[in-house]
């Protein structure tokens, strides 16, 4: 154990490899099996984790492999995955997803190919900078005959200028000698921007698993992988509604050369390849959430006039019986030295002046979404429903305004949050759920909800398609008509019913709510939510910003 004193006082010059700036937490030694079993370091001999920006090794297995002279060369490359490639969960995630697309059928083995991609980046760049020796690393692994090991281990001797054999096995075939010669080149193209050659680099691997369908059983490339559950313990990542994908040797039209729209599952599947433990919930909250800031729009607000203030006149005799604290001591001294209460005393008089400042009393937004089966599931695939619903609501949450998210299906079948909150995470955790059964809106939380007018304005915001008609035609205990009049009466801010109609001019429901105060936006299909989400508030109260 004489070489773990050894890499620990070495940790400084690892750092400053990369930077005199760099500062993380000293590497953590691992020294009995459960120790790595517990931080999930089982085949590899080093990993980093991003949680905590920690360095872990296994003392057993790097004396198996007998790297014990090899601190820089190894604390070097782990730190490097902190501060160069990838950095951080973000851009990781980036990587995995392009690999993805790449490699259909073999997602299972993508963040082992982001893996040794990014250790391509970070071996090259210790070997020519800082003069390490990072073949001799390789070398005590071992060589073997495994095809993609081979291709893996030509591009180091040709990005370094090695001699054919150095790192390799046997003769190799012409494939694997064009493979590793782009490779080298696309390292040394990209090396401040590799998602650029994250398809191409994926697309040249794939060949080497497809072929025969089976993972690559080499211990030596398994001891490699250091960032396969790098974002353990960590929530998902934000920034990922679009991922941009390049290809200079593989371009597939609607694929490579633009900006790619992740879906939920597209998402899931990400986190999941990079070890983060979240239920899905979570994970479609962080979804809709960053596919909704772009769209953010100022929400409703009532603008009033602040309160009078006051303004100082002058004086006037203070007379027993008015409060004590009225005296104005400095004004009745100088008028007089001797304090007679009553003939020498004063207090101050007061106007009053308008006020400049303006009073904000935002709107509340009551939010109904149908859920039943003719709507997608938010959690497999984009919903226009739930993003529009998550503009809106984060829109009115930015204004101060209150949220209740509804989701609907079929009878007495709802999800509501707890009355009208300000949670964000609560509130996109009630709208990214599903039901997915019949069609029956909930009149009964618009009767319990408007028995009396409720003490700040609302917006009552109703997101369906033509099972907008269930909320007449139920069989309900009392007058639904009744019930939805007085809910659109005591809000007082309105009502809207975005509505996707097989037939607009043909629903005699939908005439009749229209004729009766409700606001109806029909739309064709669902993406023309987005634009609706838009239209509604400007249409409503930015042109207006004050509301009586």
């Amino acid at each position: 154990m004489d070489f773990v004193k050894v890499w620990e006082s070495k940790w400084e010059d690892a750092l400053k490899l990369w930077s005199d700036y760099v500062k993380l937490s000293p590497a953590r030694f691992l020294f009995s099996e459960q120790e790595e079993k517990t931080e999930g370091l089982t085949s590899s001999f080093a990993a980093i984790r991003l949680k905590d920006h920690r360095v872990l090794l296994s003392v057993n297995q790097i004396k198996s492999y007998h790297l014990e002279d090899f601190a820089l060369e190894i604390l070097g490359h782990e730190i490097g995955h902190h501060v160069y490639c990838p950095g951080d969960l973000a851009d990781q995630a980036k990587l995995v997803y392009i690999s993805n697309i790449a490699m259909p059928r073999l997602n299972h083995l993508t963040p082992m190919i982001v893996n040794i991609y990014e250790d391509l980046f970070i071996n090259d760049h210790l070997k020519r900078q800082n003069h390490l020796r990072m073949e001799e690393v390789y070398l005590k692994l071992g060589k073997q005959k495994d095809p993609f090991w081979n291709f893996y281990m030509r591009t180091y001797e040709l990005l370094w200028a090695l001699p054919t054999g150095t790192l390799t096995e046997g003769t190799l075939s012409d494939q694997i000698q064009s493979d590793a010669a782009l490779v080298s080149r696309m390292i040394r193209n990209f090396p401040n921007d590799w998602a650029k050659g994250m398809f191409d680099f994926a697309s040249i691997c794939f060949p080497y698993f497809f072929e025969g369908e089976k993972e690559s059983e080499s211990n030596q490339l398994k001891s490699l992988l250091d960032t396969l559950d790098a974002g353990k313990g960590m929530s998902p990542p934000s920034g990922l509604s679009e991922v941009e994908i390049s290809s200079e040797l593989f371009p597939l039209e609607g694929v490579t050369g633009s900006k790619n729209s992740l879906s939920p599952s597209d998402y899931s599947s990400i986190c999941k390849s990079m070890g983060i433990d979240a239920d899905i919930s979570e994970i479609t909250y962080r979804y809709y959430k960053d596919k909704a800031l772009p769209y953010l729009v100022p929400f409703p607000e009532r603008r009033t006039s602040g309160a009078k203030e006051e303004i100082l006149e002058g004086n006037e005799l203070w007379e027993p019986g008015s409060p004590i604290e009225k005296i104005n001591w400095l004004e009745s001294t100088i008028k007089s030295p001797v304090i007679i209460p009553g003939y020498t005393t004063v207090e101050d008089v007061y106007g009053e002046t308008s006020s400049n400042e303006i009073m904000v009393n935002p709107i509340d937004l009551d939010l109904f979404v149908d859920c039943s089966g003719s709507m997608p599931n938010p959690q497999q695939d984009l919903s226009y429903l739930t993003l529009a619903g998550a503009i809106i609501a984060l829109s009115a949450l930015k204004t101060g305004s209150s949220v209740r998210v509804t989701l609907w299906s079929g009878e007495r079948e709802f999800l509501t949050t707890d009355g009208f909150i300000q949670n964000e995470k609560e509130i996109l955790k009630v709208l990214t759920g599903y039901f997915g059964g019949g069609t029956c809106f909930p009149l009964e939380l618009l009767e319990d909800e408007y028995k009396e007018p409720p003490k700040r304005k609302r917006h009552i915001l109703v997101i369906s398609d033509d099972g907008i008609d269930t909320m007449f035609t139920q069989n309900y205990p009392r007058d639904p008509r009744t019930i939805v009049k007085n809910a659109l009466e005591q809000a007082q801010g309105g009502g809207s019913m975005v509505l996707q109609l097989y037939q607009p001019n043909h629903n005699p429901v939908v005439k009749e709510l229209e004729q009766s105060g409700w606001d109806i936006y029909p739309i064709q299909n669902w993406t023309d939510l987005l634009q609706f989400s838009k239209d509604f508030v400007e249409k409503n109260y930015v042109r207006n910003q004050t509301l009586y």
